[in-house]
Order: C-alpha cells, then structure tokens, then sequence
C-alpha cells in the first residue's frame, strides 16, 4: 500500500521524500530521484505533511518515539497522518503524545487496495485537530476519492476502521462457506457466484473476489495474517469497552485457524481454502 500511495503522489506532481525500514524497497523510488531518507527525524525535517503506512502499532512507536523517531525533528508545523490499522486506543496514545511536542497527528485509516491507492480511489477515514485536516486535505484529496472527516475525538477513524474490516472478514467467511456448502453438493461455484452477483445481495467482494475464489486464486491484496490481526484488535477493543460480538469472536477464531494452518500469507479470502481443506475438498 506504501509504495502506491508514494506512486500517486508522485504522478499527481508532488516532491516527496520516502522512509522504509527497509532500505530494498525503495530502490525503486530513488531511481526515479525521489529523495531517500535515512531515518524517521530525516523524514521529518524535510517534510511538512508525513503519512504513515506501516503493518501494527510496534512499528509506529518505533518511527514516531525511537531516538531517531519523528518526534526528535524540530517541526512545530509538522502534520503526520497514520493510515497504520490499529487500534483506538493506540490512536490516542500516539496522537497524545505528539501533541505534547506540538506536532499534530491525524488518525486516517484508509479503505481499498494497493489498486485503489495507485489511482487515486481509497476512502479516507480522518479524525484529529480540523485545522490540521484542512491544512493537509488537498493531499489526502490526491490519494482518496471519498474523504470522511468524522470530527477531533483521537481514535475515532479507527474504530470505524475496524468495524469496515470486520464486515469484510464476516463477508468473506459467509462467501467462502457457500462455495465450500455448493461444491460438497456436486454443484459448479461459479454458478453460484454468477447468481449471486445478479441479486441485491451481491457485494463488490463477491463480484471482485468471488471469481477468483471459485478458480483456487489467492494471491495477496491484503494478507490473511493482517486481517486476523484486525480482528484481534477488534475483539480486545471490545471487551476493554464491554460490548458482545460474539460473530466478531467466532470470526477471530477461524481466522486464527486458518492462519495457523498455513494460509497467512494468502489473501483474506484464502479462509476458503482453509474450509475446503478441514472438509476434506480438493482445491
């Protein structure tokens, strides 16, 4: 998702500067002659808006708190985005204690692929200090097509977040255990799909993804393992708030089994593969 967020920014005409924990992947980058920083506080002093697009909060600590993290760079004006998928909480953390240091961050957890990213058609989801939001939004316009500005309550965005995710993991685990029901039955999936896609019921999951469900392809657009980690932060939110989801519970459990049984570096939709497998189907 990083390196078509820096690819549409850079298309759009922007100069902007690129980190990456690993130096490898943004070889790419500097042969184009974008400028290659060598660790966070670099980043940041040679920037005025910085997004951040990393797997968990571990490594957004590291790049806001490290010694050379964000928050050593003497930038008062400095506005960071994180569209990391963490959770609430750990939204507020981070928000709160850049703000002790007059550096302003905007919860901004995004939705859609690394396609969408690459043209220009996530949807945003910002909360944070509206001044800062405003000062940044002609950015945040390049890289969204649909931009939620759901007020300055730190964490917000990310509840929100992980409700979205949650109804695409319960979508895909319902998807997946149509097909597995259809082809134990005898019958063809893809017609399946087909006629789901002819109703109201149809989801763009089901018409994007459904095809290449039914033909065994599960090449990554968005890990198995990331969204089993979406999960757990939903269900240990959860419970820290004291709300039932019990489908939200059930879901992080098959998830987790599909993870453990080989399936984490598949695409989400892989929880297919893993119903086929425990019911003895043939891929």
């Amino acid at each position: 998702m990083g390196s078509q967020l820096a690819t549409r920014l850079i298309n759009a005409g922007y100069h902007i500067s690129i980190y990456n924990r690993s130096s490898e992947k943004t070889k790419q980058f500097e042969k184009l002659g974008v400028r290659i920083a060598r660790s966070p506080v670099a980043l940041a002093e040679d920037c005025d808006f910085l997004l951040i697009c990393v797997t968990d909060f571990e490594a957004v600590k590291k790049l806001c708190f490290a010694t050379d993290g964000i928050i050593a760079a003497n930038r008062k004006d400095l506005v960071v985005a994180d569209s990391s998928t963490i959770s609430p909480e750990q939204s507020k953390y981070n928000a709160e204690a850049l703000r002790r240091n007059e550096i302003e961050m905007l919860g901004m957890p995004l939705m859609g692929g690394p396609a969408a990213a690459r043209d220009g058609k996530l949807v945003s989801i910002v909360a944070g200090n509206k001044e800062a939001f405003e000062k940044t939004k002609r950015v945040i316009d390049t890289v969204a097509s649909s931009i939620f500005y759901i007020g300055d309550v730190d964490g917000s965005a990310n509840t929100l977040k992980l409700a979205l995710n949650l109804n695409i993991a319960l979508i895909a685990g319902a998807l997946s255990e149509g097909i597995t029901f259809i082809k134990a039955c005898g019958v063809d999936p893809g017609i399946f799909i087909k006629i789901l896609n002819s109703t109201y019921f149809k989801t763009g999951l089901s018409e994007i993804k459904g095809p290449k469900m039914v033909n065994n392809s599960f090449d990554p657009s968005f890990h198995l393992k990331n969204m089993l980690k979406d999960l757990e932060l939903l269900v240990n939110t959860a419970q820290y708030t004291g709300v039932s989801m019990p489908l939200a519970g059930v879901a992080q459990q098959i998830y987790q089994a599909a993870n453990n049984s080989g399936f984490s570096d598949y695409d989400y939709t892989a929880i297919l593969a893993f119903m086929q497998k425990i019911n003895g189907i043939r891929m």
